[in-house]
């Protein structure tokens, strides 16, 4: 009894070790995966709506976090990226991607704006040679872009007085006439964009003029990043302009992300992490926009054959199966209730058959006692030791009763023990009835002895 207590005490505490170390795996592996992602200026448009995004994500408790890296701007995280000290990275596609990296989502088009005073007259980009043009940098990419944007027009910087300005310069200059045309990368939608075109001269009869561009030959030159957009009518409703559809230039800002490398664990968990930040990208955007408008924009990368930007493997899986099932969203924690389901059962499996193994078996015990019974009637010479055995055998009896009540056995499974009980039961009779003969035969012997002394 002492030796079950020590192998129960043994395969307790084996369950415990186990069950204690499936949690702390379960607990580890339910902890978000952090992602760092460079999203340049703190307070910038691109910081303020990845924050939001991660709370997003937080609230919703997806399994994945962002950690914002702060830079200088797109081109800085660009570098990041490239040297792997980050995941994640909002960049400008005009700046190239590093081999390893490719697009997660398009969080917006950077169009090129060029606004005139009304009274300059100027209609199309090409008007602007000879002209006075401020440019708003916003970042270091604006002005390779624009002189890229000048080469297809055929033109050169000395063409035109190109001047690097600031946001804050643009009403004073504009109405003074020592800028014709300012062009200021961005989405109409941003607000810093928005406030340089409110700040060109114009009145409200006579407004400002958002000048066209001819895309068609600038595409031909610059497939890589540029594609053909449209500024729509009164994208700017403060100053109602344009009065109508006008072409222009988008440059895609992207959410991008590096490739990884590495075992396929390691792979399957980043790339999983990057699709649930694809799928709740696109699919909550409008509730972002609700906190920052300029999420409006986000979309969908092109996942056509072809494309001109890669799509990172991660976003590529969700992509190619927008039907998000309840399996699909719970899978992870079907397959860890699974998994841990399982090796609990097959480990209280083995324990119970160990146990089982090694306990002591009533029907072998009584087996047992049986065969010793019939091994002292079988060679007991004592004629008085039957009436012992048979009521050993009377207590074995009420017990095999007892263990088939309780084990409620058919009667095969008893067979085996009715048997031995019953030849148990016959060698006991067999001592019996020599015990009988041995004490008829002295019985006889005395008589006989008696007999004689009377004779004589």
């Amino acid at each position: 009894m002492i030796a079950i207590s020590h192998r129960l005490l043994f395969v307790a505490a084996a369950l415990l070790a186990l069950v204690t170390g499936t949690v702390l795996i379960y607990v580890l592996a339910s902890r978000p995966v952090h992602l760092r992602t460079a999203a340049g200026p703190q307070g910038g448009i691109d910081a303020t709506l990845l924050a939001a995004f991660d709370h997003l994500l937080e609230i919703n408790r997806a399994h994945t976090r962002l950690d914002l890296v702060f830079t200088p701007g797109v081109h800085d995280n660009n570098v990041l990226l490239d040297k792997r000290q980050v995941d994640l990275a909002v960049v400008r596609l005009d700046d190239p991607l590093p081999t390893q990296a490719a697009v997660v989502a398009l969080l917006r088009t950077n169009v090129v704006v060029a606004v005139a005073p009304a009274r300059q007259k100027l209609e199309n980009f090409s008007d602007l040679k000879g002209k006075r043009v401020g440019l708003v940098t916003r970042s270091p990419l604006d002005e390779p872009s624009f002189v890229r944007l000048l080469d297809v027009f055929g033109m050169k910087p000395a063409d035109l007085k190109l001047m690097m300005i600031k946001p804050e310069e643009v009403a004073a200059l504009t109405s003074s006439g020592k800028i014709e045309c300012v062009v200021v990368f961005g989405a109409p939608a941003e607000p810093e964009v928005s406030a340089v075109v409110y700040a060109v001269e114009g009145s409200k009869k006579k407004p400002p003029t958002i000048l066209a561009i001819d895309i068609g030959d600038f595409l031909k030159e610059n497939s890589a990043a540029a594609n053909s957009v449209t500024i729509a009518k009164h994208a700017f409703p403060r100053r109602l302009i344009p009065d109508d559809d006008v072409d222009s230039v988008g440059l895609p800002t992207a959410l991008a992300a590096n490739k990884v490398v590495a075992d396929p664990v390691r792979e399957k968990v980043y790339n999983d992490a990057i699709a649930e930040v694809t799928r709740n990208l696109l699919e909550r955007h409008g509730e972002l926009a609700r906190q920052v408008p300029l999420a409006s924009l986000i979309a969908a990368p092109d996942t056509d054959k072809g494309a001109r930007f890669p799509i990172h493997p991660g976003a590529s899986a969700y992509l190619g199966d927008t039907e998000t099932s309840w399996y699909s969203l719970f899978s992870d924690q079907i397959w860890n209730v699974v998994l841990i389901g399982g090796m609990l059962s097959s480990v209280i499996t083995v324990a119970a058959a160990f146990l089982r193994r090694q306990a002591t078996d009533p029907m072998r015990d009584l087996l047992g006692r049986l065969k010793s019974i019939a091994e002292r009637a079988g060679t007991s010479t004592d004629p008085g030791e039957a009436d012992a055995l048979s009521q050993e055998l009377r207590t074995i009896a009420i017990e095999i009763a007892t263990l088939g009540y309780e084990r409620r056995s058919s009667y095969e499974q008893f067979a085996p023990l009715q048997l031995a009980f019953e030849n148990t039961r016959d060698a006991v009779e067999a001592l019996r009835a020599k015990s009988g003969r041995v004490a008829a035969d002295s019985a006889e012997g005395a008589v006989r002895l008696g007999a004689r002394r009377g004779t004589s």
